[in-house]
Order: structure tokens, then C-alpha cells, then sequence
């Protein structure tokens, strides 16, 4: 189970929009890689809509939690 998932965490347009950049980010920073399709591949939405690649789902709400915490000083 993910550290992050006993949580739900509302963001606004602009922090969900951080988020998305984040998450790839952290995708390139592991993979080094730019294809689109393998990111969505990777990333495609499983039954409950989480990612059907649990280590990709981990990666998603890692990066909502980082910019929650810089949007609301860490909390």
C-alpha cells in the first residue's frame, strides 16, 4: 500500500497542472525517455482509476504530495 493513499488531496487547476509536470519529470529523470506513448502506456487508467502499473500510480501521488507541500508550506 502507498504511503500516500490513506490521504485525498484536492488540488486546483494550476497544482494539478504542476503535478502533471512533476510526475514526468520524474519519469524522464528514471527512463530518459520522451515517448509519449510509453508514458500513457505506463500510465493507462486500470479498473478504480489508478494506474494498471502500481509503481506508476507511487510515482503520481509522489508528485501530488510535492506540490502540495510546496503549495501549503509542507503540510
Amino acid at each position: 500500500m502507498s504511503q500516500h493513499e490513506d490521504q485525498e488531496i484536492m488540488l486546483t487547476t494550476e497544482e494539478a497542472f504542476a503535478a502533471m509536470f512533476e510526475f514526468l519529470n520524474s519519469y524522464w529523470r528514471e527512463f530518459k525517455t520522451a515517448n509519449v506513448a510509453d508514458v500513457l502506456s505506463d500510465a493507462h487508467p486500470a479498473y478504480g482509476g489508478q494506474s494498471s502499473d502500481p509503481a506508476v500510480w507511487e510515482q503520481w501521488l509522489q508528485a501530488v504530495a510535492i506540490v502540495h507541500a510546496r503549495t501549503t508550506g509542507g503540510s
